[in-house]
């Protein structure tokens, strides 16, 4: 589901950049490079995702190791 939310959400800015270009043989590559930026986006953002909540994982573990408790950071 959150796939095609980003899928939505590109869809709907792709179309947005496009209405600020003139119809002519420039709007093509125009889109093109667009779609290809705002993939991109959708990419990282969920890899900022990923990162985080390993990251935060990671400093949990390290915290119950250090500490020798559990469940409590």
């Amino acid at each position: 589901m959150s796939e095609f939310k980003g899928m939505v959400e590109v869809t709907e800015k792709l179309f947005y950049y496009l209405d600020t270009f003139d119809i002519n043989s420039g709007r093509e590559t125009a889109r093109e490079i667009l779609l290809n930026e705002l993939r991109k986006d959708v990419v990282e953002k969920k890899m900022r995702s990923v990162r985080s909540t390993y990251l935060y994982e990671k400093g949990a573990r390290e915290y119950y190791a250090k500490y020798g408790t559990k469940n409590e950071f």
